[in-house]
C-alpha cells in the first residue's frame, strides 16, 4: 500500500466531514420561509375583480409588483390610477371597416396600423380575415 494515497484518503474524509458540518450549518441556519407562503397566498387571493375573477394571471405576476417596487393592482387599475392609457387597442367593428378600407385603397400593414391605433400584427389578422364574424 502506498503512503500516498494514505494521505489522499485522508484528505478527502477531512473535505467529507468539513462538508458535511458546511451543511449542517446550513440546515440550522435557514429561515423557515414555508412560513411566508401562507400570508402571501391569502394576501394574493385578496385581490379580485368585482365579478370575482382573479386580477393576476397568478402568484409570480403578483410577487412581480412587489419586486418592481409597486403595490400589488392590475395593471389597467394602474395605468387608470396615474393617467395612462393601455397600449393594446381595442378592436372594434369600426376599427376593423376602417382597417379594410384603408387595406383596400393600398396602404401598408405599418401606415394601417398608425392610422387605426391597432397594432400591425392585428391588421395582419383582419386582412387575413380573422376578425370577419
Amino acid at each position: 500500500m502506498d503512503i500516498d494515497e494514505n494521505q489522499s484518503l485522508k484528505d478527502l474524509e477531512r473535505l467529507k466531514r468539513k462538508i458535511e458540518k458546511q451543511i449542517e450549518v446550513k440546515k440550522t441556519t435557514k429561515d423557515d420561509q414555508s412560513l411566508l407562503y401562507e400570508m402571501i397566498k391569502k394576501d394574493h387571493e385578496k385581490h379580485r375583480r368585482e365579478d370575482g375573477r382573479k386580477v393576476f394571471r397568478g402568484v409570480v405576476d403578483y410577487l412581480e409588483c412587489y419586486i418592481n417596487g409597486l403595490p400589488p393592482v392590475a395593471k389597467s387599475t394602474f395605468y387608470q390610477r396615474f393617467g395612462i392609457e393601455g397600449r393594446r387597442g381595442k378592436v372594434t367593428a369600426e376599427i376593423v371597416n376602417l382597417a379594410k378600407q384603408l387595406l383596400a385603397e393600398g396602404k401598408t400593414l405599418a401606415q394601417t396600423a398608425a392610422e387605426t391605433g391597432v397594432s400591425t400584427a392585428t391588421c395582419q389578422k383582419i386582412k387575413k380575415g380573422d376578425y370577419d364574424h
